[in-house]
């Protein structure tokens, strides 16, 4: 691990080229794999025969990273995690991931402080994933918004996919395999699509607040299709009904209400009739005053019973006192003349001549005053004679009591039979109108039935109308919206002089490759369709060799990176190059050309050291190369020293 004494030199920053998106890596470790790659600022060199293990490094860098590619050599198994030291930003992080393709593989990244005393932060990131991932936390850290662009780009307001850290890499890290044969994955259609959303967000085409305004166009969008498709709906359902016209609602439901209220008014008249019919009004009359009578008898009946009771709890509590008071007056007549020869509590003898004759002998103490027996014999007499008015007064309670109840049995048999009478009265008459009576009732059913579905269409017709209007609002949001994303789109100057610097700065980076001449001046064009490189009227696939769209595809790798740079767009500092000579020879014409891309590339990675690294990995280099940039080596590899040390048998660590 860093030693946290050597941060500050790793932290340091391009004062002439500063770069907040900067992306270094310092060191990579295959866990399980016995290998420990440090790196410097700068250009760094990796070289070693093929099959050592060159690309497989590439490939775990990327996994580092980003996302942990598929289909790797059997070796990597030996690999259990990837454990790196990167700077993001102007912070060092330590990060450790394990060697897997699942979604939920935790990632840990830790930051790394120059002081035990200094707090550092620490998350456990799930791989991939729309929120807290480690895609993101690396966007974050960068300084790399995290947007959603259209997945079809025909198709603006469709569905959204995520610009994950992944697709910023693709700018980033060039495998051998299409260094010579496409430019940042342009030929296969997913990476080409992902490319040019990238390009169109570093270089200012495409940015958050556009993002943030497609997603809310396409929200409107997908409400205005629901409420097309809610209206067809109702719309086929009115059509197949005769009351599809609001007009035809409208008068049928007042004709209903007219017609209901004539029903109810004949039915009314109706039930009102019944008492014309002689005699039933003296009949209703009587029976009515004798049914509020036997009411009046029955509340009568209540209070009475609730005197009774009371009377009757009265008469108890003075039974209970005169027994009192008896017993009061026998113990005052027996226990009068009684002395105490001892001690009630200890047994000893007690004698009268102890205490004076106006204190008590025994307790010594002055006697209290005690009722006379004349007392109580009048208070008894009293409570005798309470005794036997209370009874009097019960008797004649009760005697009350019957009287009513005999009445109130004879008021409910007068209403029994004048109820009786009534019915026998209008018994003819219900039967002679019985079939008006239910014809009525019949057709107010009717009627009150088709009212209430004529209201729900009627309803229906008011909803269709609130989302007229709703889609009235939606439409003229739409418009505006619209109207907005095209006003964006037509002030792109900043961009356009992002992309013509780009043109520049890519045509300058090809002389100094020296590039054969192709028949005509030697000019760069990035076509604002593709946004690929256009070389003396040549697109990319149309260049004659291998060796030539090499050097096109490294002068246009750099002139990203380096006007990213110049112009603070967000694209991170990091260009990995796999493969440079793989197309060259070692001897003449294709020799020099070797030359001139490693001094181009020293070149850009002193000028833009602590803000761009650049990490070249390539076969065996001539013995003048490589002691030219010797001190730029970070790694050599070979067939004995390949990348992963696999174990030996001894358990020790060897290769196979």
């Amino acid at each position: 691990m860093t030693d946290p004494a050597d941060l500050p030199e790793i932290l340091r920053s391009n004062d002439l080229h500063p770069n907040r998106h900067r992306l270094e890596l310092v060191s990579i470790e295959l866990v399980g794999g016995n290998r420990r790659v440090r790196f410097t600022p700068g250009l760094n060199i990796v070289q070693g025969d093929i099959t050592t293990g060159k690309t497989t490094l590439v490939n775990l860098i990327r996994g580092l990273l980003g996302t942990v590619p598929r289909n790797l050599p059997p070796e990597v198994e030996y690999v259990r995690a990837l454990r790196g030291e990167v700077v993001l930003n102007d912070h060092a992080w330590q990060i450790y991931r394990p060697r897997t393709t699942t979604r939920d593989a935790p990632v840990e990244a830790a930051e790394m402080t120059s002081s035990a005393d200094s707090l550092s932060r620490a998350y456990r990131l799930r791989a991939t994933g729309a929120e807290s991932s480690y895609s993101t936390f690396m966007l974050d850290q960068l300084g790399i918004p995290t947007i959603n662009v259209p997945q079809a780009r025909s198709e603006p307001t469709g569905a959204q996919t995520p610009v994950t850290m992944t697709d910023w890499l693709g700018y980033c890290i060039i495998t051998g395999d299409e260094l010579d044969t496409q430019l940042f994955g342009h030929q296969r259609v997913f990476r080409d699509a992902k490319r040019r959303w990238v390009f169109e967000i570093a270089y200012g085409y495409y940015d958050q607040s556009i993002a943030e305004l497609n997603a809310k166009l396409r929200s409107v969008e997908l409400r205005l299709d629901a409420l097309d498709r809610a209206a067809a709906v109702q719309k086929r359902f009115l059509e197949e009904t005769p009351f599809a016209d609001r007009q035809t609602i409208v008068q049928e439901l007042e004709a209903l209400a007219e017609h209901a209220t004539r029903l109810r008014i004949a039915r009314e008249s109706l039930s009102e009739s019944a008492v014309e019919v002689p005699g039933v009004r003296e009949l209703r009359e009587r029976l009515l005053a004798a049914r509020s009578e036997r009411a009046e008898v029955a509340a009568r009946i209540s209070r009475i019973e609730g005197q009774i009771k009371d009377l009757s709890d009265l008469q108890r509590q003075l039974s209970s006192q005169s027994a009192r008071l008896t017993r009061a007056i026998v113990a005052d007549e027996w226990l009068v003349d009684f002395d105490f020869l001892v001690c009630p509590r200890c047994g000893s003898d007690v004698e009268a001549a102890r205490a004076p004759v106006d204190k008590c002998y025994l307790c010594l103490q002055d006697p209290q005053p005690s009722t006379s027996r004349e007392q109580l014999l009048a208070e008894q007499e009293r409570v005798i004679s309470q005794i036997t008015e209370t009874g009097e007064v019960l008797s004649l309670r009760r005697s009350a009591l019957a009287k009513l109840e005999a009445s109130g049995d004879n008021l409910e048999v007068v209403a029994h039979d004048l109820a009786s009478a009534l019915e026998m009265q209008t018994r003819t008459f219900v039967s002679d109108n019985a079939s008006r009576l239910e014809h009525l009732a019949e057709e107010q059913g009717r009627s009150q039935t088709r009212l209430r579905t004529l209201e729900d269409y009627l309803r229906v017709l008011d909803r269709l109308d609130s989302q007229g209007r709703a889609r009235s609002d939606l439409e003229a949001e739409r418009e505006e919206l619209v109207g907005i994303i095209g006003s964006w789109e037509l002030t792109q100057g900043d961009a356009e002089s992002n992309v013509t610097a780009l043109e520049s700065r890519m045509l300058e980076y090809l002389h100094a490759l020296h590039i054969p001449e192709l028949g005509q001046e030697l000019t760069v064009e990035i076509n604002r369709n593709t946004y690929l490189p256009i070389v003396a009227g040549r697109s990319f696939d149309e260049l004659s060799s291998q060796g030539l769209k090499t050097l096109v595809n490294i002068a246009h790798a750099l002139a990203h990176h380096t006007v990213a740079i110049d112009r603070n767009l967000p694209l991170p500092g990091l260009l990995v190059l796999d493969g440079l000579s793989a197309n060259a020879g070692f001897e003449g014409f294709d020799q020099e050309r070797v030359s001139d891309v490693y001094r181009l590339l020293a070149t850009v990675g002193r000028e833009y050291e602590h803000s761009l690294q650049i990490i070249a990995f390539d076969n065996v280099l001539s013995n003048r190369i490589l002691l030219e940039y010797a001190q730029m080596v970070a790694l050599n590899l070979t067939q004995e020293d390949r990348l992963i040390r696999l174990p030996a048998i001894d358990g020790s660590t060897g290769n196979d």
